[in-house]
C-alpha cells in the first residue's frame, strides 16, 4: 500500500469515527433529555465522549485526533472564565449546586466543551481544506448557531443548567444563540494552526479560544 493511499485511508476512518461519534452524541444528549435527567447523565456524556475521542487518538495512532483533544480540553478549561462571567457576574445562567465545581462550574463541563469543540471542529477543519479558512468559520459560525442551541435545548431539558432574566428563543437565551456562533467562526483556522503546530503552541491556541468564547458572551450580551 503506498503512503498516500494510507494517507487517505487514515482520513475516511477518522471522518467515519468523528461524525459517527457525534451521530451517538447527539443521540445520546436527546435520550438525556427525555428519560435520564441530571448531573450522573452530564458527567457520563462529558467525561465518556472524551474517553471515547482518547481511546480512539491512542487506539488508532491518530496524532491528529490527539492534538485536536489537546486543543479542546485546554479551550474547555479556559471556557471556565466564560462561565464563571455568566454565572456570577451576568447572573443568567444558573447551575445545580449538589455536585462537585470547577470554580463557577460543574467540574464536568471543560470535558462537554471538549466534545463539542471537537465535533464541530472537525467540520470546520474539513471545510477549510477546502476553501478559505475566514469562509469556512463564517459557515461553521452558522451551524454554530444553528445547531449547537439544539445541545442547549436538550441539556436544559435534562436539568444540566438553565438560564434566567435574560430574553429567550423557547428555552435557550438569545445571546447564547448569538455567542455559540461567535464562538465558532474562529475555530476552523485554529485547528489548521493546531495540526502544524507544538503542542506548545497547542496549549497557546486552546488559551486563544477560550479567550474568543469569553468575548463572545460578553459581546453577545451587549447585543441583547
Amino acid at each position: 500500500m503506498s503512503s498516500s493511499t494510507a494517507i487517505s485511508n487514515e482520513g475516511k476512518r477518522r471522518t467515519f469515527f468523528v461524525m459517527g461519534t457525534m451521530g451517538v452524541s447527539i443521540g445520546i444528549l436527546l435520550l438525556d433529555s427525555l428519560f435520564f435527567k441530571g448531573v450522573l447523565s452530564a458527567e457520563i456524556w462529558g467525561y465518556g465522549f472524551t474517553a471515547v475521542f482518547l481511546l480512539y487518538a491512542i487506539a488508532a495512532k491518530d496524532q491528529l485526533i490527539l492534538k485536536f483533544l489537546g486543543f479542546a480540553v485546554v479551550a474547555g478549561l479556559a471556557e471556565l472564565v466564560a462561565d464563571h462571567y455568566l454565572v456570577a457576574i451576568s447572573d443568567t445562567l444558573i447551575y445545580p449546586t449538589d455536585e462537585p465545581m470547577l470554580w463557577s462550574s460543574p467540574a464536568y463541563m471543560p470535558f462537554s466543551w471538549t466534545v463539542v469543540l471537537i465535533e464541530f471542529g472537525f467540520l470546520g477543519w474539513l471545510m477549510a481544506r477546502k476553501m478559505h479558512p475566514s469562509l469556512a468559520g463564517l459557515l461553521l459560525g452558522v451551524l454554530g448557531a444553528l445547531l449547537v442551541p439544539l445541545y442547549e435545548h436538550w441539556a436544559i431539558d435534562a436539568g444540566w443548567w438553565s438560564y434566567k432574566d435574560t430574553p429567550m428563543l423557547g428555552p435557550v437565551p438569545i445571546y447564547v444563540i448569538i455567542a455559540e456562533g461567535l464562538l465558532m467562526v474562529p475555530v476552523p483556522y485554529l485547528l489548521l494552526c493546531v495540526e502544524k503546530s507544538s503542542w506548545l503552541w497547542i496549549l497557546g491556541l486552546g488559551l486563544i479560544e477560550g479567550a474568543v468564547m469569553l468575548l463572545a458572551c460578553i459581546l453577545a450580551l451587549a447585543v441583547v
